[in-house]
């Protein structure tokens, strides 16, 4: 009996993930219904108060059946995360829509109001757990894990702070709690936007292998460690730095751990969030160059991480000063006498 081996699908790396549409579309997605339901979670109380006069235990009790709807979602999730397409989303965001109905054009039936919550609980619980899931699995690690969920949660928390901050200074009050269009509409314009924004995204998601990316190397420049300090308070300096740095990288490496120089500029102009990320794979490819010719790295990941966090612009100078250490030792030995070309990175 003849044994067929099936080849194993490659694992996405981050840089694959931050260089692809797919997760972006994800982490818009997300972010929009964020921000609904933070919106959904600061009013919906007060408007049905004044929508429908209920007595405050029956709204305690309509705002509990949402956390019931959650344990449904996860539920839902589960199911997700067992298909090989994202097409479950487009329930997820149906299910919150029409809890949203309910909630918003018929106040005068509790029962209405209460099958709403659940609805609007069983969308965004699953949403909120396949999401990152989906994340975490394309590259399936811990690491991948904490990541994805970490960025998630704080994505959640800014995001909703900035809607709290300024929906009471832009929002119409008085419409806002005696026209339920005008609350419908605000709760579901941003999760149509995001729901479209799923639509590009290919049917497999990350259950595939990640698409060729091409990044040719750029001149290597010197710089001054304490001018990049300098220069990296700038407005902006950051993305070009970033951009300049990963492609002058490319004369050493091609790893598939390795943002593009777009791909790297896109991530740090969409959300600082990423930029210990960033910063930490750069020093791990620049210690891998650097070890692998006999010498010694000078500077930890982890000391690169916890400047990342803490004051940026110093894990920028650090990397610089190895990149310059690697240009000056390493530029006119045979082995990169050539500049490289790509090999195995990937891009859509």
């Amino acid at each position: 009996m003849d044994v067929i081996l099936q080849k194993p699908v490659k694992r996405w790396t981050w840089a694959d993930l931050q260089s692809s549409y797919r997760f972006w579309g994800l982490v818009f997605y997300f972010t929009a219904v964020v921000a609904s339901q933070y919106l959904f979670n600061a009013y919906s109380a007060l408007y049905i108060r004044q929508a429908a006069d209920l007595p405050i235990s029956m709204i305690g009790i309509a705002v509990g059946l949402q956390q019931v709807g959650m344990l449904f979602g996860a539920l839902l999730a589960w199911m997700a995360s067992r298909m090989k397409s994202y097409f479950l989303l487009y329930l997820f965001s149906g299910l919150y829509f029409s809890g949203l109905f309910l909630f918003c054009f018929h106040t005068s039936n509790p029962f209405l109001i209460m099958a709403g919550e659940v609805l609007i609980g069983m969308g965004l619980g699953a949403i909120m757990l396949i999401v990152p899931a989906f994340i975490a699995g394309a590259v399936g690690s811990v690491e991948a894990f904490v990541l994805s969920f970490g960025l998630m949660v704080i994505l959640k928390t800014v995001f909703g702070s900035a809607m709290m901050a300024v929906s009471g200074w832009l929002l119409d009050m008085e419409r806002l709690f005696s026209s339920p269009g005008y609350f419908f509409t605000l709760l579901s314009v941003p999760v149509i936007i995001g729901t479209l924004l799923l639509l590009p995204l290919k049917a497999g998601l990350f259950h595939c292998e990640p698409p060729v990316r091409q990044a040719l190397p750029q001149p290597v420049k010197y710089r001054d460690p304490a001018v990049t300090f300098l220069l990296f308070l700038v407005p902006f300096y950051n993305i070009y730095w970033l951009v300049k740095i990963h492609g002058e990288i490319r004369n050493y490496t091609q790893s598939a751990t390795l943002l593009t120089p777009r791909g790297a500029g896109w991530s740090a102009f969409v959300t600082a969030l990423l930029t210990p990320v960033i910063f930490s794979t750069l020093n791990d490819n620049l210690r891998t160059i650097i070890e692998s010719h006999g010498q010694t790295a000078r500077y930890k990941t982890w000391l690169i991480i916890l400047f990342a966090f803490l004051l940026p612009p110093v894990s920028a100078a650090l990397i610089q000063s190895q990149m310059n250490e690697i240009n000056g030792n390493l530029a006119n030995s045979d082995a990169f006498s050539t500049p490289l070309t790509p090999r195995h990175t990937h891009e859509t």
